[in-house]
């Protein structure tokens, strides 16, 4: 049998399942209860309510048990009431939540299989019993910062498994968790894998908001107290009074049919009081579960005679009893005003003798209104005294209200209509006001005052940037005249507020007639009563400024200020998004009219759909923007690799079943839009191209690569492009877009950057190029004709297949002969002048190759005196530059062959004297020097003698090695100035090597004499020679002769010389 309802501060869906709860459906949890059923039939099945703290998420769990069980009807809703369901109900602990369910299965085993195991037969049990199961989880969070703490991992894979298990549409069952906050806010202590994984586990679950606004706890609150018996004192006049207050007033936003309806049930509470106590409740309590405590504990509601009410006195004074900690702490946001209330409460006491009561009372109600009443209300004397008279019972309040103004306790403001507290200051503060309009300058400056007042936000364009996927962000830009300014970066467009009397609405008409950007031009027709504010601000910022010591006067003049610029926002702000006749708003010579901010925003819209008309629609929030996370930086590596190496397979190789972002941005940037670079339906591919968005793209971005056929491009001329209208993609997209079309496009062109030709497009080129554009050239190729002809020559000349379409692989596969023949050539023929004019220009051209098309089509031509048109205009033309070219690669070909036939021609002449073969003359030379002693030979005789002797039979070989002999360079490296210091020493070692050969073939005994050959010539006398032996027995006596012979030189060089040369000549001939 359910127990009699007796009221508690909480609901305890498991603890009060047998307990009658006095439960009032509000619309909060018809809203809900509807929005679970229409899910539930859509195949959502997991529910997770979010609400804050007593706003009777767990008495809503309770009463929709009983309505699924049929016992009572809250909500008369038919959700789940034909079906034989079982309740699984749950209230959360700081514990695990698997040990919590294996317990309640009356398990041994918490090991995550098992109990899941266990779970699903019980389900499965049901199944066939024909039930459905209803999972009611009521403090979730409780589990959820447990398993934040603890092994999160295996907690959030058991709720996940739950989850799904449950989120079968075939599967009879519901999942209803309440936590008090968002699902993400227990996850803070996680590691970033971690909360990933948290995330994807909230994501199994359909999230409900469960706040109660304050109209849903006036509802409830009027439910209960009318069902109390009313008392004959109860007059309607008194009701119909507070609610013309209520609404003359505005003192609150409540729908006037609304308050009419629930004013007559809230007795003793007036409609002006109950909406300050609701809202109290909100801000300093726990929402239904503290309004219900005091519905159901304020003995005052009992108590209150006749015709009185629970008026705001009663209100402050009830708040003060239950909630004084917290209002007189210092983390109460209110604590300054509550703390005026009560200097302004004992003020009353200390200077009051008579009528203390009554003048606290409107204290109370000023204070309380102050703290809860919208800001523009109108709480003047006649609003005071009417409810001090009608509620509170005060017979003269007219007497009081003067009484607290002349003890300045409290203070009437008129420039926003309302009572305040006031703490007293010497300072006329009217009169200060009035005399500092001497002490400012008049207001010239308008647009400097109003651009240091206020900094708009940035706003998006929301449909626009729903549709089309591309945000478009629109900046506010305060001017005296109109700008006309192109966006940049991450702005799309600008809101131009126009401040200028000197300006006409028909100026700005025709300026932005002519503005091709994406620019709102306001202009604002009330500038007279802005610089009239904004010089009402500069004066009260005077008066500040000359009274800071004085910090009662600061705080009220600032009051005074921060009313003036509300007014100021109501002249400015609030013309923005309403139908104001103060701004006309103007784009391409035309007025739109503007209602409210909806309509402003589509207008944000309306114009992107107008400026950039060419932009894609691609739907990818992480890659469409202009900064992209590390996130997607990765995605991008990942995503150029696959498409640089697997372009030739299926959907770049990504696999099946996975969907990583590389993959997810290949298929909505190239597969969607016919791009992709594999396919087996061509005509397939090539529709979908035609028919997407990125058609515009696509042509406009070949247009560019066309244009580069004359002249090279930098690439950041083409994200420029792209980086404007009517494209003005953002910096993402430009990214991925650049990398994909370059490489699609990679057989078109050649590309260059700071260090020249780059022939292969790489992943890591890619990136690179993507990231500093400005450094990167391309080139297309613009064959056609003559060029076509000629390249296909160049081909055929290299033994390669003639093409129609050239491609840059086609360009490095021939030019790839060119550079490996100078590659392979020794340094002598890259050197060498010895070669024709024609062929020195071509070894050049090729040597110096930075690009394979001006190679082809300018260099070689000019190397050989021809030009493109002069081939084209003649056939002979034609066909004389390929055979001069023929002939030019021909002869640097056979340079190195010249020198060696040169060096054998020199031996022959000079050396055997007479033309004989390689075998022939090397026998000979290695006979003519048989008899010399190596041993007696100087280094270098002694290194030509092993070359001629070594017994290499290669021609050039054995060449080679005779110049590393002489000069110290093998044949094939010398240069020009070598060769020619090459038959010199050539002769020299010869002449060296003949004389000792003679000596040799004198007899000579080395053991016993020295030899010395001396040959002599002058003008007018014949060559002399003589060989010279002497017996070592007479060294000695040659070098007494020596030494006397050098006491008597002059020590003049020359004429030494010539003195010993004659006497030695005089001897040889005597």
């Amino acid at each position: 049998m359910m127990e009699m309802n007796k009221f508690s501060t909480s609901t305890n869906i498991i603890r009060d399942s047998e307990r009658g709860i006095n439960y009032i459906a509000t619309p909060n949890s018809l809203r809900v209860i509807n929005q679970i059923e229409v899910d539930y039939s859509r195949g959502i099945h997991s529910f997770n309510l979010i609400g804050s703290y007593g706003t009777g998420k767990s008495s809503f769990l309770w009463a929709l048990e009983k309505s699924i069980k049929g016992e009572k009807d809250f909500f008369n809703s038919n959700f789940l009431r034909n079906k034989d369901v079982e309740v699984w109900k749950f209230v959360g602990k700081y514990g695990s939540f698997i040990n919590v369910i294996s317990d309640f299965l009356d398990l041994d085993s918490e090991r995550t299989e098992d109990v899941l195991s266990e779970l699903f037969s019980r389900f499965y049990k049901l199944k066939e019993s024909g039930k459905g199961l209803v999972f009611i989880v009521d403090e979730f969070g409780k589990f959820l910062e447990f398993a934040s703490k603890n092994n999160p991992e295996r907690e959030l894979y058991f709720i996940q498994e739950i989850a799904e298990f449950i989120n079968d549409p075939h599967v009879d069952a519901i999942l209803i968790t309440a936590v008090h906050q968002n699902f993400d806010a227990y996850s803070y202590e996680l590691n970033s894998a971690q909360r990933q994984e948290w995330t994807k586990v909230k994501g199994r679950f359909r999230e409900i908001t469960f706040n109660e606004p304050v109209e849903q706890l006036l509802y409830l609150a009027a439910e209960t107290l009318d069902s109390r018996v009313k008392g004959d004192g109860y007059h309607e006049s008194l009701v119909d009074l507070g609610l013309n207050l209520l609404q003359s007033s505005k003192v609150f936003n409540i729908n006037p049919d609304y308050a009419k309806e629930i004013s007559r049930k809230l007795d003793p509470l007036d409609i002006i009081s109950a909406n300050v106590l609701t809202l109290s409740l909100q801000k300093y309590g726990q929402n239904e579960r503290s309004l219900f405590t005091f519905l159901e504990t304020e003995s005052k509601l009992h108590t209150l005679s006749e015709n009185q009410f629970f008026h705001l006195g009663e209100v402050y004074d009830y708040l003060i009893s239950n909630f004084y900690s917290f209002l007189n702490s210092r983390y109460n946001p209110d604590f300054a005003i509550w703390v005026s209330i009560k200097n302004a409460l004992e003020a009353i006491e200390l200077q009051w003798l008579e009528n203390i009561e009554e003048g606290k009372a409107i204290v109370k109600a000023i204070g309380l209104l102050n703290l809860t009443a919208n800001y523009g209300s109108k709480m003047d004397f006649a609003f005071l005294s009417n409810y001090a008279s009608s509620f509170m019972g005060i017979e003269a309040p007219e007497e009081i209200i003067g009484k607290l103004e002349n003890s300045k306790i409290i203070i009437y403001r008129g420039y926003n209509s309302r009572y305040s507290l006031f703490e007293g200051t010497d300072l006329d503060i009217t009169e200060a006001l009035t005399l500092a309009e001497d002490k400012v300058n008049e207001v010239i400056d308008v647009v400097g005052l109003l651009k240091k007042e206020y900094e708009f936000e940035p706003l998006l364009a929301k449909s626009y940037s729903y549709r089309n996927g591309t945000p478009r962000i629109f900046e506010f830009i305060i001017s005296e005249n109109p700008v006309e300014k192109i966006p940049e970066d991450d702005t799309d467009g600008f809101v131009n507020l126009i401040f200028n009397n000197s300006f006409s609405e028909n100026d700005v008409i025709q300026i932005s007639r002519n503005c091709e950007e994406a620019i709102l031009f306001g202009f604002f027709k009330n500038y007279d009563s802005i610089k009239t504010q904004l010089f009402e601000i500069e004066k009260t910022r005077k008066v500040i400024e000359e009274n800071l010591s004085d910090k009662v006067a600061v705080k009220e003049l600032n009051n005074i200020l921060d009313h003036q610029k509300r007014l100021l926002n109501h002249y400015v702000v609030n013309n923005l998004y309403n139908d104001s006749k103060q701004v006309s708003w103007i784009f391409k010579g035309r007025i739109y009219e503007v209602l409210n901010k909806r309509d402003f925003n589509k207008l944000l819209s309306t114009i992107c759909i107008e400026i950039y008309f060419k932009t894609p629609r691609f739907k990818n929030e992480l890659v469409n923007r202009h900064k992209i996370s590390p996130t997607i930086h990765t995605a991008k590596r990942n995503y150029l690799k696959s498409l640089v190496n697997n372009w030739e397979f299926p959907d770049l190789g990504f696999d099946k079943d996975r969907f990583p972002p590389e993959k997810t941005i290949y298929l909505t940037l190239l597969k969607e839009n016919g791009l992709e670079p594999y396919t087996e339906n061509l005509e397939d591919r090539a529709q979908r191209l035609r028919d997407s968005s990125f058609a515009y793209l696509w042509e406009t971005s070949v247009e560019f690569l066309n244009s580069s056929k004359k002249n090279k491009l930098p690439l950041s001329e083409f994200v420029d492009i792209l980086s404007k209208r009517p494209y003005k993609l953002k910096q993402g997209l430009i990214d991925f877009w650049l990398g994909s079309f370059l490489f699609l496009k990679r057989d078109e062109f050649a590309l260059f950057g700071e260090s020249g030709y780059i022939p292969y497009i790489t992943e890591d080129i890619l990136e690179l190029v993507i990231k500093y554009p400005r450094k990167y050239q391309i080139k297309a190729f613009d064959l056609e004709g003559v060029k076509m002809d000629l390249f296909n020559n160049y081909r055929v000349f290299l033994n390669q297949a003639t093409t129609k379409a050239p491609s840059n692989e086609t360009f490095i596969e021939t030019i790839r002969p060119f550079l490996v023949f100078y590659r392979d050539l020794k340094p002598y023929a890259k050197e060498t002048l010895r070669l024709s004019k024609s062929a020195l220009a071509i070894r050049s051209a090729i040597a110096n190759s930075k690009e394979p098309e001006k190679t082809f089509f300018e260099d070689f031509p000019t190397a050989l005196g021809f030009s493109i048109s002069n081939i084209q205009g003649s056939q002979d033309d034609f066909n004389s530059y390929i055979q001069k070219l023929q002939d030019a690669i021909r002869e640097i070909r056979k340079s190195l062959d010249g020198l060696f036939e040169r060096l054998e021609g020199f031996i022959q002449d000079e050396i055997i004297g007479e033309k004989v073969d390689f075998e022939v003359y090397k026998s000979l030379l290695e006979k003519r020097y048989k008899k010399i002693n190596r041993h007696l030979c100087l280094p270098h005789q002694k290194t030509f003698l092993m070359r001629i002797d070594s017994p290499l039979e290669e021609r050039n070989l054995w060449l080679s090695s005779i110049s590393q002999a002489l000069i110290g360079t093998p044949l094939e490296s010398i240069n020009d100035v070598e060769e020619v210091k090459l038959f010199k020493k050539f002769k020299e070692v010869i002449l060296e090597l003949d004389s000792l050969n003679r000596i040799a073939s004198s007899g000579f005994d080395f053991q016993k004499e020295e030899a010395i050959e001396i040959e002599m010539s002058s003008f007018g006398n014949q060559k002399s020679k003589n060989l010279i032996r002497l017996p070592k027995s007479k060294i000695e006596d040659a070098g007494d002769i020596l030494s006397n012979l050098e006491k008597s030189l002059s020590g003049d060089k020359r004429t030494d010389i010539y003195a010993l040369a004659k006497l030695l000549n005089k001897l040889m001939n005597s």
